[in-house]
């Protein structure tokens, strides 16, 4: 008369109790606009783009990275943007949900880079944080800071 046996219902219900508790806290630990913020500031300055020293035990790399070594990557990286977030919009470059926080060149070259800018992107809960390798237009952040 029962399809399934009584073990099998027991680990349905038990995956499915642990689905309820991984989505539930999930959930939790959504990051609010200043935290995203926050993160991305300290993304940065951690990995090498402002003027402070960087963590070289917790570094990450964009997806292209043209230096031969970490010295010369940190060289070329070192102080090119401001400390403190320019803007920032609700979901990442791919239409995901997350947050992308945009941030100044601190020594734009000409006119046209005064326009643009780097973005950090990130999950809701602020996992997966990368500077984006291509220019942000400012003016297409939503929230000026």
């Amino acid at each position: 008369m029962f399809l399934f046996s009584n073990t099998t219902r027991l680990l349905a219900t038990v995956s499915l109790v642990f689905l309820l508790a991984t989505v539930a806290h999930a959930q939790k630990r959504r990051l609010t606009e200043a935290q995203a913020i926050k993160l991305a500031e300290h993304f940065i300055a951690q990995n090498g783009y402002t003027d402070l020293q960087p963590d070289q035990t917790r570094l990450a790399y964009e997806t292209i990275e043209w230096e031969p070594n970490v010295d010369e990557m940190l060289k070329e990286r070192h102080d090119t943007l401001q400390r403190r977030a320019y803007g920032v919009v609700r979901g990442t470059k791919a239409g995901a949900d997350g947050w992308t926080v945009v941030l100044r060149y601190k020594h734009p070259a000409d006119r046209g880079e005064r326009s643009l800018g780097r973005a950090v992107t990130m999950n809701l809960d602020g996992r997966d944080a990368r500077v984006e390798h291509v220019d942000f237009i400012l003016r297409y952040a939503r929230r000026r800071l």
